[in-house]
């Protein structure tokens, strides 16, 4: 048993040597690193919209938490996950009170978060909003006030105090996710002192995953400004499932230009529309403008003796779906519109046109498609 154990000891030694020969020969020709594979290029997707009303819609997430409240990432980082995701303007909108800085982030200045942005969204022409979370319990609820210029002076004991003091700031204040942790998502008496306060401005009808149709209806009896919004603490890449969702939740803002200042007087006046999954929700004029400003019905390019052939284009990145009310015979009675493509249909060559079609996720209400015609 010895001798085997000397003989392999001796085979192991002489392999060792032999390597090392080969590696001491060879190492003159071998290059000092080799690179593999290649950082993702940083892109920008773009997102088409059509112009409503004359104005521009800019893509805006009003609701995002840093790793200054209970977030788990950066200010800036945020800026770049906005600018590659197409949008234009994000707000930072930090607990005021209730969940403080993560461990080893500075406390004690409430603008810090945005301070940290501003360069970075300097360089990616992000319109960042300075913004706060309100987060007192139901109710009130948790309300954001956008457009700050002092987040500290919001730490009032009494929420009227911390939502006057944003007011005399000028701010923009909606409520947050009404249907959030709640057995019933009820109109207070206190949101009504608020209302009539002027210290409620618009709602959140849409929050990371869910949609609350009562406060559209709200927004509609109250005149609220409607508002749809991610609520991220995540990573965003992580939040949503690309396969299901081709964008975050995002309110639609229509405003004179891009500036801090234009999307405030938009909101103020109520010009939004919110955009979340494959669901676009707004007042139905500026939904039927919409449609309009991103369809085209092109002239016939083949006809017969019984039908004409023509080209429906949607030109924007919102799909459509169409359904006829009632369909003259030899019209379609459903029209499926994908974002950015183009479909042939058939309608008859002497048909009297002006089709009326109700878009099935334009919605002026919960389930309240709006009516468009065509051809």
């Amino acid at each position: 048993m010895r001798s085997k154990s000397i003989i392999l000891a001796a085979t192991l030694l002489a392999a060792s040597a032999g390597w090392t020969g080969m590696s001491a020969q060879q190492g003159q020709d071998l290059p000092d690193r080799v690179k593999m594979g290649q950082e993702r290029v940083k892109v920008r997707k773009e997102i088409r919209l059509p112009q409503v009303a004359g104005y521009d819609l800019l893509k805006c997430d009003l609701h995002i938490h840093t790793i200054f409240s209970d977030g788990i990432v950066w200010p800036s980082l945020r800026v770049r996950e906005a600018w590659e995701e197409g949008l234009d303007a994000i707000a930072l909108t930090d607990h005021v009170e209730g969940q403080p800085a993560r461990e080893g982030v500075q406390k004690g200045d409430l603008d810090l978060a945005c301070k940290n942005a501003e360069e970075e969204a300097d360089r990616r022409d992000i319109v960042l909003i300075k913004g706060a979370e309100i987060t007192r319990s139901m109710p009130p609820g948790h309300l954001n006030a956008l457009f700050l210029q002092d987040v500290d002076a919001l730490q009032q004991d009494d929420v009227l105090d911390a939502l006057r003091e944003a007011k005399k700031q000028g701010a923009f204040i909606f409520w947050n996710h009404p249907g959030w942790n709640v057995k019933e998502v009820k109109w207070h008496d206190l949101h009504e002192q608020l209302w009539q306060e002027g210290l409620l401005n618009g709602i959140e009808v849409f929050n990371e995953f869910e949609w609350y149709p009562k406060a559209l209806e709200w927004a509609k009896e109250k005149n609220l400004t409607i508002v749809a919004n991610t609520d991220v603490h995540d990573v965003i890449e992580r939040l949503y499932d690309k396969r299901y969702a081709s964008h975050r939740p995002l309110t639609l803002v229509m405003a004179k230009e891009k500036s801090a200042a234009a999307i405030k007087e938009a909101l103020f006046a109520g010009r939004t529309l919110i955009w979340f999954y494959d669901t676009l929700v707004g007042k139905a004029d500026y939904l039927k403008e919409f449609f309009q400003a991103a369809v085209q019905v092109e002239t016939a390019h083949h006809v017969t003796d019984a039908y004409a052939y023509l080209t429906v284009k949607n030109t924007c990145d919102v799909p459509f779906t169409l359904q006829a009310k009632e369909a003259p015979q030899g019209y379609p009675a459903s029209i499926v519109l994908p974002a950015g493509t183009s479909v042939v249909v058939s309608v008859p060559k002497d048909g009297a046109g002006n089709v009326s079609y109700t878009v099935t996720n334009l919605l002026a209400g919960y389930g309240q498609g709006v009516e468009v015609t065509l051809f």
